[in-house]
C-alpha cells in the first residue's frame, strides 16, 4: 500500500496532459500507448506517418510527442520536428522525445541539431519512460507563459518572463539564459546580448555563447574576429554543427570558399540530413568550380526536401546552374520545371524563367533566350520584383549577354536602388557592367542611382524631423514604388507610422502595416538592428 501511495503523484502529473505517438508500426503504437496509460496518461492520440502527425499537431495542442525516428517511406522524425517548428505548430513548452531502434551517428547528430528534448533507444520500459518524462515535464512546467508571449510576438514580455524565471532558479537554467539571448538578438538589443554571452562564458565555457559573440562580430563586419572565435569553438567542440555552418559562412564572406567547402563537408560527415547545409555545400563547391561535388550536394538537398513542405528555390537554381556549366541543357531545364511546380508562388516561377534565359543562351539557343527575356522584361517592369538581389543580378547579366543592355541596366539600377548601402552587391553590379563593356558608364549610372536614393531618403527624414510626419510618409510611400525592397526605406516608413501613432493613438491598420514593413525589411537585412528595435517599440506602444 505505501508503494501505491508514492506512485500516485507521479501518475497524476500525466493525467491532464495530451500525448501524440508517432510510429509506423501498429504494434509499437499500442505498446507505447499501454506504457503511457500505466504512467497515468489518459489523452493519447496516434499517427502512423509524418503527414498524419503534422495534421494532428496542426489541429491539437500536444504537451508531449513521442516520435519514432525512422518511419518508412515519407518524412522521418527529424523532418517532422523541423517542419512543426518551422510552422510554429509546437513551441518551447511542448516535450518532443525521439525514439529509435538503433543509435546511428546520423540519428544522434540529427537529434542534436534539431534539438528534441530527449531521445530513447528501444526497447522502452515503463520505468525509463516515466523517469524521462517526469524530468522533462518538471523542466518545461513554467515555460508555457514564455511560449505564449513569443507566439504573440511580445518579445519584450518574453524577455522579462525569462528574467523572472532565471531569478527563481538557484542553480541557473542554461536553457533560459540561451532563450533570453536569442530574444535579445531578435529585438536588436545586441549589447545586452553581448553582455549576457560574456557573463555565461565567465561562469563556464559554452559553445553556443561563444558562437553568439561570433555572430555579433559577423553582423558588425568583423569577419576575422568571428572566424577566430568560431575556430576556437570547433577546436573544443568538434560536434557543434552550428559552428561549422557559421564558420563556413564567415569564410565565404572572406572569399575563402575552399575552406568553407571543407568545413561543410566535415559537418555533413557528422549530420548529412540538413537541406540548408547541403545547399550551402553546393554553393561553396560551385564557387570552387567543383561541379561534381556541387551537383551531388544540390541533389541531396532536393532529395531531403522531397518529403518536406519547407521548399525554397535555391537548391533548384543551384543545380540548374551546375548543369548549365556542364553543358547539360536538358537536365537544367528539367530542374527548373520542377522548381516552378514544387515551390509555390509567382516569385519561384519568375526565378525559374530567369534561370532558363541563362540556360538557353549558354546552350546556343539565342533566339529562344531573347524571346523569353522579353517576356520577363514585361513582368519585371510591371512590378514583379520580389526576387533575391543575387538572382536579379544574374538575370541582369543574362540580359547583357544576349545584347539587351537597356533592360539589363534597368535591373542593375533596381538592385542598387534597393541595396545602395550593400557594398558587395554594388561591386557585383559594377562587375556586370564591366563584363558588358560598360565599365565607366556603369560606374556613373551606379553613382547617380545611389545619390538619388539617398536624396529621396533624406527628404523623408527631414520632413519627419520638422514634425511633418504625414508628408514624410507620403514621400516614402511614393519612393517605395522605385525601391520596394530597400530595407532602410521600409524601416523609416515603419518608424514614421509608429511615430504618428505615438501622437494620435493606437491604430490597428497602421500597426499592422508597420509590422509588415519591418518583417519585409528583415527578409533583406536580417542583421539590421533597427528591425528588432522597431518591433520592440511597436510592442511597447501596443
Amino acid at each position: 500500500m505505501p508503494l501505491l501511495q508514492q506512485a500516485a503523484p507521479d501518475k497524476a502529473e500525466f493525467a491532464n496532459k495530451r500525448f501524440l505517438i508517432v510510429d509506423d508500426f501498429d504494434g509499437m503504437r499500442k505498446l507505447l500507448r499501454d506504457l503511457l496509460r500505466r504512467c497515468g496518461a489518459h489523452q493519447i492520440d496516434v499517427a502512423g506517418n509524418g503527414n498524419e502527425a503534422l495534421t494532428a499537431i496542426s489541429r491539437n495542442k500536444y504537451d508531449i510527442v513521442l516520435c519514432d525516428y525512422y518511419l518508412g517511406a515519407g518524412k522521418n522524425g527529424q523532418q517532422i520536428l523541423e517542419e512543426a517548428r518551422h510552422k510554429s505548430l509546437i513551441g518551447t513548452s511542448t516535450i518532443w522525445v525521439m525514439i529509435t531502434a538503433e543509435k546511428t551517428s546520423d540519428m544522434v547528430m540529427g537529434a542534436v541539431e534539431h534539438q528534441p528534448d530527449d531521445y530513447l533507444i528501444k526497447p522502452v520500459t515503463e520505468a525509463m519512460l516515466q523517469m524521462r518524462l517526469s524530468r522533462l515535464a518538471a523542466k518545461k512546467a513554467a515555460l508555457g507563459e514564455i511560449e505564449a508571449a513569443v507566439r504573440a510576438k511580445e518579445y519584450l514580455k518574453a524577455i522579462t518572463l525569462c528574467e523572472q524565471r532565471m531569478s527563481q532558479e538557484k542553480g541557473g537554467d542554461v536553457g533560459l539564459v540561451k532563450q533570453r539571448c536569442d530574444l535579445l538578438m531578435l529585438v536588436g538589443k545586441f549589447e545586452e546580448a553581448r553582455a549576457a554571452y560574456e557573463k555565461q562564458l565567465a561562469i563556464r565555457d559554452a559553445p553556443w555563447a561563444k558562437a553568439g559573440l561570433a555572430k555579433l562580430h559577423f553582423r558588425e563586419g568583423k569577419y576575422l574576429k568571428a572566424r577566430d572565435l568560431l575556430q576556437q569553438v570547433l577546436d573544443d567542440n568538434r560536434n557543434f554543427l552550428e559552428g561549422y555552418d557559421w564558420l563556413a559562412k564567415t569564410q565565404g564572406c572572406l572569399g575563402d570558399w575552399q575552406d568553407a567547402e571543407t568545413l561543410l563537408q566535415r559537418a555533413i560527415t557528422l549530420s548529412p540530413n540538413s537541406v540548408q547545409r547541403q545547399q550551402s555545400l553546393g554553393e561553396a563547391a560551385g564557387h570552387n568550380n567543383n561541379l561534381e561535388l556541387a551537383e551531388q550536394a544540390y541533389n541531396k538537398a532536393l532529395s531531403l526536401g522531397n518529403n518536406s513542405d519547407i521548399k525554397t528555390p535555391q537548391p533548384y537554381l543551384g543545380l540548374a546552374k551546375v548543369y548549365t556549366e556542364k553543358g547539360q541543357k536538358k537536365e537544367a531545364l528539367a530542374v527548373l520545371a520542377r522548381l516552378a511546380q514544387d515551390v509555390e508562388g509567382d516569385t519561384a516561377r519568375l526565378q525559374a524563367k530567369a534561370a532558363e534565359v541563362r540556360v538557353l543562351h549558354k546552350s546556343g539557343d539565342t533566339a529562344e533566350a531573347q524571346k523569353l527575356a522579353q517576356e520577363l522584361s514585361a513582368q519585371i517592369q510591371g512590378g514583379a520584383h520580389d526576387m533575391p538581389p543575387a538572382v536579379t543580378l544574374e538575370l541582369a547579366e543574362a540580359f547583357m549577354e544576349i545584347g539587351d543592355k537597356e533592360v539589363g541596366s534597368q535591373l542593375l539600377q533596381f538592385v542598387v536602388r534597393n541595396h545602395y548601402e550593400d557594398e558587395a552587391l554594388t561591386r557585383r553590379a559594377q562587375d556586370v557592367y564591366g563584363k558588358a563593356g560598360m565599365g565607366d558608364e556603369g560606374a556613373a549610372i551606379i553613382d547617380a542611382t545611389r545619390a538619388r536614393s539617398v536624396e529621396i531618403m533624406d527628404q523623408g527624414v527631414r520632413l519627419s524631423s520638422q514634425g511633418k510626419i504625414e508628408e514624410g510618409i507620403e514621400v516614402l510611400q511614393e519612393a517605395r514604388l522605385l525601391m520596394p525592397n530597400n530595407p532602410r526605406l521600409l524601416l523609416n516608413l515603419a518608424y514614421l507610422h509608429i511615430k504618428q501613432m505615438e501622437k494620435t493613438g493606437w491604430h490597428h491598420a497602421k500597426a499592422n502595416e508597420a509590422r509588415k514593413l519591418i518583417l519585409i525589411a528583415r527578409r533583406y537585412a536580417i542583421d539590421d538592428q533597427r528591425c528588432g528595435q522597431l518591433l520592440a517599440k511597436l510592442e511597447t506602444l501596443a
